[in-house]
């Protein structure tokens, strides 16, 4: 399993606050089935972190793609890197 970092910012639309509800049942989900390591806002509020654990890029793209944040172009300027994690590994 890798590990794989998004960090977003947000686009000025009210479907942010709208649809914070559905974002975290999907970041709920994700933590459900093992995907989810972390995530949340930066402290500023500009935009966030959401840390994955998938096979590949491929299949942490496809999660990325379920966010209904993503799904809406609530976020931007999202970037997906693959992790490797030296220190620190999560449970």
């Amino acid at each position: 399993m890798a590990h794989f970092i998004l960090t977003y910012g947000y686009n000025d639309t009210p479907l942010r606050a709208e649809k914070r509800p559905d974002h975290l049942e999907h970041l709920a989900k994700l933590k459900a089935d093992g995907a989810l390591v972390l995530a949340g806002p930066l402290a500023d509020l500009s935009g966030g972190i959401i840390v994955l654990a998938a096979d590949d890029l491929a299949a942490a793209q496809a999660l990325v793609a379920q966010d209904p944040y993503t799904q809406l172009d609530v976020t931007k300027d999202r970037e997906l890197k693959e992790w490797k994690i030296t220190v620190g590994l999560p449970d």
